[in-house]
């Protein structure tokens, strides 16, 4: 049997800490040219195996491993760093985590990892060169990577790991922030990679659509431990996954059925819970523009008017202006000239505590709005500061960890939650606040079947009790059940406004 082969025989994994296993007895072997996709529940252990496969768990990570996870023929633990990045690269979920800080443009940031390996300069530059024509980044070289939006800095964090040309890929939700043109554009990349590089690829992915395209086989886990495993077209079939918490037919972002559209937002009843006495406000944007510090401009000329209890998506390509849009809503941004309106006020006049009452916002990255020591401190901390205190704080608390389904997490540390829930905990403390206005920045990204369904209810309920909700989306079918108006932006300016069934036909 030939060495070249990525092979873990019955790997058994503890955080440290623990006594309980976060993978339990995997077995799988990943050869050249190959792509196994990866599927399961939130928390089922995917990301877990990608850290044990790339040799992070227990080198970088801590903790315990038990059997072997081999790399043509050696173990992990035995391959020196250099050794183990030049075979093995490991693309995590939190694109952030894979950037140096250190570089000043994007070319700088894809060139990191092949300088540190000592390779000569035209090497470089040649391996550079093609890690951003593959993930289509040639116009974005000389931009500062720190200035990008969240769906480009995912295609940097993937080119700077193909640029190590390593001959395994572990790539945990490679395209979870990216639109659908830069979600197709992936997938064919990865495929050209593994047929040209001869690259085994491992792949998490909660878009099944790209693993029906791109994986030769699936393996699904259910609490740590393979639970599915077969070849792809049969696995896409079986149907136990839907009960393992994969949604069959999750998609790149292409629009499901017309007539699905708004079914959402009649799936769940009002709650009392989100029910607030502040009249939610109309919001206009005249003629906004905004440049970032290096002369970007995000915005570019924007108009629109939100009106009270309104539910709008903003959608569009990765760096079209969403985000940009959104943060001028509570303060975080200024516009470089034009005005932003609350209830016909200039926010610009409004205090930054009394916008935080009237505006929510759930960050796109959860890892930038968490700072607490406990789940429950988090949540609290907003409402404390508008004035809450005792059983009403506490209430406030409690109602929110609950929708959201973090009620037995109150007292855990939101670092050690996974991503997914680390963003239902962002959303749960904006959700304390009860603003009349929420503001959410891909709030179902990375999230399994259950998390999406948890998430519509939330914006049915918020939009059956008269708030204003405003969503940036690429998930086009979780726009289409819960939005009736959709804004479409593209280079800073808004393209198309109304119905999705009307302005999202492009997106399909």
């Amino acid at each position: 049997m030939s060495r070249a082969v990525l092979t873990l025989e019955r790997a058994t994994y503890f955080y440290p800490g623990t006594r309980s296993a976060a993978l339990r007895d995997v077995s799988l072997d990943l050869r050249p040219g190959r792509v196994l996709g990866v599927v399961g529940a939130n928390e089922s252990g995917k990301t877990t195996l990608c850290l044990a496969a790339g040799g992070l768990a227990p080198a970088v990570a801590g903790g315990r491993l038990e059997g072997s996870v081999r790399i043509d023929g050696i173990e992990t633990a035995d391959l020196p760093p250099h050794s183990l990045a030049q075979r093995c690269g490991v693309l995590l979920a939190n694109p952030a985590t894979a950037l140096s800080g250190t570089a000043a443009t994007v070319f700088e940031e894809v060139a990191f990892g092949p300088a540190n390996l000592g390779l000569a300069a035209g090497e470089i530059v040649y391996r550079v060169r093609w890690a951003l024509a593959v993930a289509g980044l040639e116009s974005l070289a000389s931009r500062d990577p720190t200035r990008l939006s969240g769906g480009q800095t995912q295609l940097v964090a993937l080119a700077s790991v193909l640029a190590l040309r390593p001959r395994y890929l572990i790539l945990d939700e490679p395209t979870s922030e990216l639109d659908p043109a830069g979600t197709e554009l992936v997938a064919a990349a990865l495929s050209s990679v593994a047929a040209e590089t001869g690259a085994g690829i491992l792949i998490v992915e909660h878009k099944l659509d790209v693993l029906a395209r791109l994986a030769h086989r699936m393996l699904a886990l259910e609490d740590g431990a393979a639970a599915l495993e077969g070849g792809t077209a049969k696995l896409l079939r079986d149907p136990r996954l839907e009960a393992l918490g994969v949604r069959v037919g999750a998609s790149s972002g292409r629009s499901p059925a017309a007539s699905r559209a708004g079914g959402g937002r009649t799936s769940e009843p009002a709650s009392r819970v989100l029910s607030t006495e502040a009249v939610a406000p109309a919001i206009e944007l005249a003629d906004v523009e905004f440049d970032y510090p290096g002369g970007v401009r995000a915005l570019d000329g924007v108009s629109l008017r939100i009106e009270p209890g309104e539910a709008v998506a903003v959608v569009g390509a990765n760096g079209s202006g969403k985000t940009t849009l959104v943060r001028h809503l509570n303060g975080l941004l200024r516009p470089s000239s034009g005005r932003v309106l609350m209830d016909g006020r200039d926010v610009r006049r409004v205090h930054v505590a009394e916008l935080a009452r009237r505006v929510g916002l759930a960050f796109q990255d959860p890892d930038r709005q968490l700072f607490a020591g406990r789940v429950r401190a988090e949540v609290a901390f907003g409402p404390r500061n508008l004035g809450l205190r005792g059983a009403e704080l506490e209430k406030r608390v409690t109602e929110a960890l609950d929708l959201v389904g973090l009620g037995a997490e109150a007292d855990a540390h939101p670092y050690d939650l996974g991503r997914s829930r680390r963003k239902l905990l962002a959303l749960a403390s904006v959700l304390a606040l009860r603003t009349p206005v929420l503001a959410l920045d891909e709030p179902t990204t990375g999230q399994d079947a259950r998390g999406v369904d948890r998430v519509q209810g939330l914006v049915a309920r918020a939009t059956a009790d008269g708030r204003t909700v405003i969503a940036v989306s690429h998930d086009m079918a979780f726009v289409r059940r819960c939005f009736p108006r959709a804004i479409v932006m593209g280079e800073g300016r808004i393209v198309a406004d109304g119905s999705p069934d009307r302005v999202l036909a492009p997106c399909r």
